[in-house]
């Protein structure tokens, strides 16, 4: 279950990433338990991740209490930040040269 979620974590840290980078920076558990219980509800979390969905909050819930222990939500804080996307419209970039390869293709190996 680890596993799960650790993998939807960083596709949440992806999402969120792209989203400015300011999670990791400028959240922590406090201060998104509105109701200071000790815990972060799918109403907490939504409210900063808009489209969080029941499901994916159920993956990240590894406990299965139906809200996320400090331990559970730092998983979000530890995912990494989605690099910028790339240019379809840039030209390919060409492939290393390699340097085992004969200067001529054509000429026999020595």
């Amino acid at each position: 279950m680890k596993n799960i979620t650790l993998t939807l974590a960083t596709a949440f840290g992806l999402t969120i990433g792209a989203a400015g980078g300011a999670f990791a920076q400028g959240v922590d558990f406090n201060s998104v338990d509105a109701n200071n219980d000790g815990q972060v509800s799918f109403e907490e979390l939504q409210a900063l991740l808009p489209n969080m969905t029941p499901e994916d909050f159920d993956v990240l819930d590894a406990s299965g209490t139906g809200s996320l222990s400090q331990a559970e939500f730092n998983v979000l804080l530890e995912a990494p930040a989605e690099p910028a996307p790339a240019d379809p419209m840039a030209p390919a970039e060409p492939a290393p040269a390699d340097p085992m390869a004969p200067a001529d293709p054509m000429a026999p190996a020595p």
